[in-house]
Parts: structure tokens; C-alpha cells; sequence
């Protein structure tokens, strides 16, 4: 890259190959588009390259666009990072940040994001609770949590959303049960079993995917209960009243009553995402939804359990 580009122009850059659309971009950054659409011009005659495509219709970006993006938001992120450490370190980062997850997130995730964030602000205080997604969102959009763990929702206007990782399904057998002299199953094993699923609604992120893949295999799934909860699920298992296919984060809970056996037929389909106001502007909230972005990337989150 040429010496002395204008890292205004370079946000300006990002913020439209983001919306790919200028009049977007421009209400975003809060400027007119003439000046923007200007801007943009005066950064490619500086590199020498063409970043977008333009047509009435449509912004694309180049193949040289996209290059420079991969290394301007590497490039951006650690400016931001630096600057909000450079604070932190002269003591100016205090106060108070709420997060909020899910219960794998809150026994898997969010402790070594905490311990990482900690490291550069230690006097920000932390308060992680334990609650569901929609809790969740629900105090996001009422101001009483900052940055949320949750599995992936419709995005609203009040939130951004990205996701951090993703796990698969198990199946969950009372102990002693037939198909425990399996080492793995497939899902003609489930055909004629009882099954206990999930709850409409509350379940439907999970309940959608097991009984598409299902269907898929054409079982027609016997669903003797529904329960609103994974670990509700797993009890009424570990009584004998039927098998289940649930998100393999339950693995990590041991009881002498459950076996669990991998179902490879099924796909990593089961998301965990991070969530923090649309216009937030706190250097600390960022800069934690960085940090969770750091210590998940290229992580195997759920390497144990699947």
C-alpha cells in the first residue's frame, strides 16, 4: 500500500463495501453521498486500482476491493484496540458492562473472553448473567445488557449480531438403552422410537433441524413429550420415557442415568452468536465484542463435546 492513505478515507471504504450501497453508507458515516462518492474516488486514484463496480443498479466490490478490505478491518480493529488500550492502560476505562448468555456460553465462552478483557480493563467491572436468548434481547433493546450470547435470532433494529462458532447434535439415551451397543448412530436408528423433543416456539431453532433431517430420512418422528429446555429434555431421557437429539453441549453435563452417542448423519448446524446495540458507542462494550471476536476466532469452542 502506498504511504499516507487517509485513514478516514480507508473507514469511509469499509463502511461502504459493508452496505454496498451509497446512499446507505453516506447516512451511516453521516455525510452527504456526493462527498463520500468522493472520497471514494480520491482513495482508489491513490492506490491506482478501481475498488467497486458501479452501475445504477448495484455497488460491487472488485477483486482488488475486496483485498484491501480484508486488510483494512484488520488494520482498523487493532487501530481502535490500540487506542483503547493506550486509555485503559492511563486509567481512564472504568465503570460497568452487562453480559448476558445462554448456559454455554456462560460455562464455556464468556470466562476466558472475560479473562482476556480483563487483561487490558481491569477496572471495568463485568456482570455476566445467565439468561436465555430471547430474555436476552428483550433487556438489550430496554438498555439493561450490553453485549449478549445468544443462539442465532432475526436481526432487529436495535442489535448487530455475528456469529462466534458452531456445534452439532448428539444423541441422548437413557443408560442401558438398546442402542448404547452403538458406538455411533445414524438417524434409521431413531425410526419406532419414543422421542422427547422440544416445545414449540422456544424449541423451534433446534426442534426445525433434527426433524427436517428426519423427515429427510423418512422417520416420522414419535414425540412422547416437549420439553423448553435442553437439560429438561435430558432428565426426562435419564427417566426412561424416550431418547432425544439435542445440541452436544449437553455432554458436558455427566449423569449416571444418560449415555450419549454421536449422530454424524446431522449437520454442525447449531450457532452460538454474540449481539450489542446498533449504535453503540462505548469504547469498553466494543471493545469486549472484540475480544470475544479474538478469542473465538479459530477456536474449537466445543472440541470436547463435538
Amino acid at each position: 500500500m502506498n504511504d499516507g492513505i487517509d485513514l478516514r478515507r480507508l473507514r469511509y471504504f469499509v463502511c461502504l463495501a459493508d452496505e454496498l450501497h451509497f446512499g446507505r453508507a453516506a447516512e451511516r458515516l453521516g455525510i452527504a453521498q456526493a462527498p463520500l462518492s468522493q472520497q471514494i474516488k480520491l482513495l482508489e486514484e491513490r492506490l491506482g486500482v478501481k475498488l467497486f463496480n458501479r452501475t445504477t443498479r448495484r455497488t460491487q466490490l472488485t477483486a482488488a476491493g475486496e483485498t484491501l478490505l480484508r486488510h483494512s478491518e484488520d488494520l482498523l480493529e487493532g487501530l481502535d484496540r490500540a487506542v483503547a488500550h493506550t486509555r485503559a492502560t492511563a486509567g481512564e476505562s472504568t465503570g460497568r458492562i452487562v453480559v448476558g448468555g445462554v448456559h454455554l456460553a456462560m460455562s464455556h465462552i464468556i470466562p476466558p473472553i472475560i479473562a482476556e478483557f480483563r487483561k487490558t480493563y481491569p477496572a471495568v467491572v463485568v456482570e455476566a448473567i445467565p439468561i436465555g436468548t430471547s430474555q436476552q434481547l428483550r433487556r438489550m433493546a430496554d438498555g439493561e445488557v450490553d453485549v449478549a450470547f445468544i443462539r442465532p435470532s432475526e436481526t432487529a433494529a436495535f442489535m448487530q449480531m455475528e456469529t462466534l462458532s458452531s456445534e452439532g447434535f448428539v444423541a441422548v439415551l437413557p443408560k442401558g438403552h438398546p442402542l448404547t451397543a452403538k458406538e455411533e448412530l445414524t438417524l434409521r436408528d431413531f425410526d419406532g422410537e419414543w422421542m422427547v423433543g422440544y416445545a414449540p416456539v422456544l424449541g423451534a431453532y433446534y426442534s426445525n433441524i433434527v426433524l427436517s433431517e428426519l423427515h429427510r430420512a423418512g422417520i416420522s418422528p414419535r414425540i412422547v413429550m416437549k420439553c423448553t429446555h435442553t437439560t429438561a429434555i435430558a432428565t426426562q431421557v435419564a427417566s426412561g420415557l424416550g431418547v432425544a437429539i439435542v445440541p452436544s453441549w449437553i455432554t458436558t453435563v455427566q449423569s449416571p442415568f444418560l449415555e450419549y452417542r454421536a449422530v454424524p448423519e446431522l449437520p454442525k448446524a447449531v450457532d452460538m452468536a454474540v449481539a450489542w446495540p446498533t449504535r453503540e458507542t462505548s469504547l469498553e462494550v466494543l471493545e469486549f465484542v472484540a475480544t470475544a471476536r479474538r478469542v473465538c476466532k479459530g477456536a474449537n469452542l466445543f472440541q470436547s463435546f463435538g
